[in-house]
């Protein structure tokens, strides 16, 4: 398997983080976020015992919530680091390793994908 391009930081701040299909957003009391999953069940000899559908939950604390909620398909990661930074007044390189983290766990996941420019 080839190993995919690799992106500068100026490459990486520039991309567009965009939401998948596939899963719900559904909102809690406290106001944040569980991303709930629904696959088919998958082919085993066990699975007859299995339920037709499993669900998977990611629960979002108030920081992926806030990073969740600015993923709209136009804004840049850049973007999204500096409402960010704003909102939580941490330092940026603090944004940065935290924010990015964030969004290279929900690609992985296939939550999101991101568009490079």
């Amino acid at each position: 398997m080839p190993k995919p391009p690799t992106l500068d930081r100026r490459q990486s701040l520039d991309a567009v983080p965009v939401l998948n299909g596939g899963f719900t957003p559904a909102t809690r009391a406290d106001g944040a976020i569980d991303l709930v999953i629904r696959a088919p069940r998958r082919k085993s000899l066990l699975s007859r015992f299995m339920p037709a559908e499993v669900e998977q939950r990611f629960k979002l604390d108030e920081l992926g919530t806030f990073v969740y909620g600015q993923i709209d398909g136009i804004r840049t990661v850049e973007q999204i680091m500096a409402a960010f930074t704003a909102r939580f007044r941490l330092n940026k390189r603090e944004t940065e390793i935290s924010v990015a983290a964030f969004l290279r766990l929900l690609g992985e996941r296939k939550i999101i994908s991101i568009v490079i420019k």
